[in-house]
């Protein structure tokens, strides 16, 4: 992984912070502007997604993040992006509550980005 990919990574997710004020609904289901689903995407493609990520590990590395790996910080990104699958709307409330940062500081302090 390169310091490119993390600053892709990093404004992606900014825009897509940035966009959780266009989302709108249908029929009780969100409605994701396209900077929200692209951030998702990119969740999911090389070098972020975690394909052998542990759903059950993932709330102790959130609960310790300032410990986390490399490689637990793609579990964790990978689960952010999968959870829509199992909940409608956690996107919405994912970059709501801003509940990556702790992971995106951690990343860059690890690489030093």
């Amino acid at each position: 992984m390169k310091i490119e990919d993390i600053w892709k990574l990093v404004l992606s997710y900014q825009a897509a912070v940035s966009a959780v004020h266009e989302i709108s609904r249908s029929d009780g289901y969100p409605i994701y502007p396209e900077e929200i689903t692209n951030f998702m995407k990119l969740l999911q493609s090389p070098p972020w997604v975690a394909y052998e990520y542990q759903p059950k590990e993932i709330s102790g590395i959130l609960e310790s993040i300032e410990n986390a790996t490399t490689e637990e910080i793609k579990w964790a990104l990978t689960a952010a992006a999968r959870s829509e699958r199992f909940c409608d709307g956690s996107w919405e409330q994912i970059l709501k509550n801003r509940r990556l940062d702790p992971v995106f500081e951690r990343l860059q302090e690890l690489h030093h980005a």
